[in-house]
């Protein structure tokens, strides 16, 4: 009987072991389920938040990409506007430029052959004057100097008083010859007369200017009824013609 009982408690109390070492591992295993489900979650939801900051850091890493490309476009667009501009301003400055050296080598030029015909008419006059000296005997030079000083003396006889300002009495005549005495005359009568008071005529002889003479009245030329200044009217006179008819040979 007691061996039953002892094998019965030892059986029961091993039993109780048994189940006591059960329920021990069974708890421990819940809380380590427990624990790892909770760290599982933990896990998880910090997997969330840096999926969703990854997203949110792509997002914003996208936006700024664009709006990057978009501010490198304006640059672009920018730069090239302003290298357009530049180049307009450049090109306009270089054909203001241009424009103003060929203005200046323009007026050089006019300015060179408007000297270049004065020169030429200067010397035109010179060498129609040595022609005349050179063809005419001093007899027929002197009678063509004879007639233009009369007609000299009409033309003071016919001037306006108004036109003939002068101070002092004298006058100061150039003649190619010497004028006759009728003739000196005539023409101290002719500006005594204009300027209303006796006038004594003072006479110098240059034979440049080959005929005719040249009244000077308080040191200014008043009258140049010299032939050599007839030369020197007629040339562009003479010139026009030249051109006219050169243009209406070209039209034929």
């Amino acid at each position: 009987m007691l061996v039953w009982q002892i094998i019965l408690i030892q059986i029961a109390t091993f039993t109780l072991i048994v189940l006591f070492l059960r329920w021990l591992l069974y708890s421990h295993i819940s809380r380590a389920l427990e624990r790892l489900q909770k760290l599982n979650q933990q896990n998880m939801e910090k997997e969330k938040v840096l999926k969703e900051e990854f997203e949110r850091a792509r997002k914003q890493a996208e936006t700024e990409i664009q709006q990057g490309r978009l501010e490198a476009e304006n640059i672009k667009e920018q730069a090239k506007e302003e290298g357009e501009k530049a180049r307009r301003s450049l090109l306009e400055s270089s054909k203001e430029e241009a424009k103003r050296i060929v203005n200046e080598g323009v007026r050089d030029s006019q300015r060179k052959y408007n000297d270049l015909l004065l020169d030429m008419q200067d010397k035109a006059v010179y060498l129609a004057a040595d022609i005349v000296k050179y063809i005419f005997t001093e007899r027929i030079r002197k009678v063509l100097h004879e007639q233009v000083i009369d007609e000299l003396i009409d033309d003071v006889d016919g001037l306006d008083k108004e036109k003939i300002r002068a101070q002092g009495d004298r006058a100061e005549i150039v003649c190619a010859f010497p004028l006759e005495e009728h003739q000196k005359q005539r023409l101290q009568q002719a500006l005594s007369n204009k300027l209303e008071r006796n006038i004594v005529l003072e006479e110098a002889i240059e034979p440049e200017i080959v005929g005719g003479l040249i009244i000077r009245l308080s040191g200014f030329v008043v009258i140049d009824g010299s032939i050599r200044n007839k030369f020197k009217r007629i040339l562009p006179v003479m010139k026009d013609k030249a051109r006219m008819g050169i243009e209406q040979a070209k039209k034929g």
